[in-house]
């Protein structure tokens, strides 16, 4: 992926992004063969890039710029499944676990410390509305903390189990779908 968003920056670097330039830019995303969720990223980073670069008075090359950036990152053919890792402060980690969750359409698995973060909360929630079976597991300690939103999961009729132990259940991971797992130190508030 790092020879993409090298070229993504320096295609915006100079404030001109030529046809060449683009098909160069499909032929580097076509050899890397990204996986769904490494496309979601890239385009992420398009936006990101683009709001680090504008200004007023480069702001029509830079819509055209991302135009053009986000299209050549579209998806064309199935990839197979892999691993992708993604790194926080930022909106990435919390827009990769709310892809998994709006895309799931089996099950929701999570066992976080903590849930406080109402943007995910809500798109649990939706999900459990489109009858998507979703199971959480959390700490006890956490769940009584200001903000925590165990309760509102509860109360929308997804099942909560609590670990009760002594020691914290510092995990967080989810699996949908039995096909993605997403786990790391990131945590849900």
């Amino acid at each position: 992926m790092q020879p993409i968003l090298d070229f993504l920056k320096l295609s915006i670097e100079d404030q001109f992004f030529s046809k060449s330039e683009r098909k160069t830019l499909r032929e580097i995303v076509e050899e890397a063969k990204p996986t769904d969720n490494q496309l979601a990223f890239l385009r992420s980073q398009v936006f990101e890039l683009a709001n680090q670069k504008a200004t007023p008075e480069n702001y029509r090359f830079i819509v055209e710029w991302i135009r053009d950036a986000t299209s050549a990152l579209m998806n064309t053919t199935p990839n197979t499944p892999g691993s992708d890792a993604y790194f926080s402060p930022g909106e990435t980690c919390r827009n990769i676990i709310m892809q998994q969750i709006r895309q799931a359409t089996h099950h929701i698995q999570i066992c976080v410390f903590t849930i406080s973060d109402d943007i995910i909360t809500h798109a649990v929630i939706d999900s459990h509305k489109r009858k998507v079976p979703v199971k959480i597991i959390t700490d006890n300690d956490k769940m009584l903390d200001e903000g925590s939103d165990i309760d509102q999961l509860a109360s929308a009729g997804i099942p909560i189990r609590i670990d009760r132990t002594a020691n914290h259940m510092h995990h967080k991971f989810m699996i949908t779908d039995n096909k993605a797992l997403i786990t790391g130190s990131y945590n849900w508030t």
